[in-house]
């Protein structure tokens, strides 16, 4: 029998709400810990898991039960609580965004070289089936080299649905573009192979009621093998993506019909987990037998263009349109699958701190050039490494 890889979660907010079953449903990985600061969601873990409850990180970490922590405190502390958790000796999976500052990501970074630990960068969409399939298609030359890249992402991220104050302030990591924009330039970065030269970008926050909260953002990159992308956002909740792609959403799922809920200001913290209770539910019972899109994808080749669809990827050439069909995602995330079979198989993890410091790197960029209305030059890029 393989060994356990025995998970220990930290913060029991809205984002854990789906690890914690996740965890769960995959072999050889069990959910044995978890950390909060709130007796509440500590005492509803244990009787429904039944595992050791902390109400602290490092408390957490101190305990011989736990192999890895899963990181998922507010984006303030995630280089407070990956570095307890390195110099205790466990292995990290941390949500997006790395990091608030490059700073703290340099930190992350040298005490993952420093202690050895595995690092998974979390909430990554180059796990997505479509993302890393357009990425071999790429990577191969099947269709020539690539030359354009395209990602539209339209979604009611600002106002349509509960926010606490942390969620929608830009100054201390909140805002679509922490929040959202690691999906989109994950998603860039990992098809055009991760080697981004420079950064032109203009970032807005446009809906009143959330004065802090940057809701839209529009992006140039440029590679370093001469490719460009493209990445538009826009979270005000009037058009929708799904509309594009078919009706179906960023996890495999058709978009629910009706009116939509408007918020017209940050909310209590109940107001909050209470709607991420409901939506947990309909994240583990809602049938998902399609793709994931994040927003509409083009990848465009010197021989021809490839997009998703719903049941795989639309692949364009001199022949015409052809599918190249893919498993469906269904539920589950991979950071757990890619811990786990790393550690089983003694090697690197990918993607890792290095690639989290890259995308945030690129995130950042774009507010500086919004900034100063000038193009950025980066210097921490690294490739793509499946």
């Amino acid at each position: 029998m393989e060994p356990t890889l025995k998970v220990g979660l930290a913060g029991l907010g809205s984002v854990s709400r789906t690890i914690l079953y996740n965890i769960q449903n995959i072999e050889n990985v069990q959910l044995t810990a978890v950390a909060d600061v709130r007796q509440e969601p500590l005492e509803r873990a244990r009787a429904q898991f039944g595992v050791e409850t902390y109400e602290s990180v490092e408390a957490m970490c101190e305990s011989s039960n736990v192999d890895a922590v899963w990181v998922c405190t507010p984006n303030l502390f995630h280089t407070e609580h990956t570095i307890i958790a390195a110099e205790h000796g466990k292995h990290v999976i941390c949500e997006k965004p790395m990091a608030i500052t490059l700073e703290q990501a340099q930190e992350m970074v040298d005490v993952v070289d420093r202690t050895g630990i595995r690092y998974v960068q979390g909430h990554s969409k180059i796990f997505d089936p479509p993302v890393r399939r357009m990425r071999e298609i790429v990577s191969s030359g099947e269709i020539g080299r690539l030359i354009q890249l395209n990602n539209w992402t339209y979604k009611p991220w600002v106002s349509g649905q509960p926010r606490l104050d942390t969620e929608v302030d830009f100054r201390i990591g909140g805002g679509a573009l922490y929040r959202q924009g690691p999906h989109q330039t994950d998603v860039v970065r990992g098809i055009g192979g991760g080697m981004v030269k420079s950064v032109r970008a203009t970032v807005g926050r446009h809906n009143p009621d959330f004065p802090m909260a940057e809701g839209n953002f529009s992006a140039f990159l440029e590679f370093e093998d001469g490719a460009v992308a493209t990445m538009a956002f826009n979270g005000y909740g009037y058009l929708d993506i799904t509309e594009l792609t078919w009706g179906i959403g960023e996890g495999g799922q058709m978009r629910a019909e009706g009116p939509r809920q408007h918020f017209t200001g940050a909310v209590e913290t109940d107001v909050k987990y209470d709607w991420a209770m409901r939506d947990d539910h309909r994240e583990r019972t809602e049938e998902r037998t399609k793709q994931p899109f994040y927003g509409l994808t083009v990848a465009s080749c010197e021989g021809g263009d490839i997009r998703q669809s719903p049941d795989g990827l639309y692949l364009y050439d001199h022949d015409g349109r052809k599918e190249v069909p893919l498993p469906p995602k269904g539920h589950g995330r991979g950071e757990l699958i890619e811990m786990r079979n790393a550690l089983m198989e003694e090697r690197a993890t990918f993607p890792d701190a290095r690639w989290g410091m890259a995308t945030l790197e690129v995130i950042l960029a774009m507010r500086e050039s919004s900034d100063t209305g000038r193009e950025v030059t980066l210097s921490h890029q690294v490739p793509c490494l499946y």
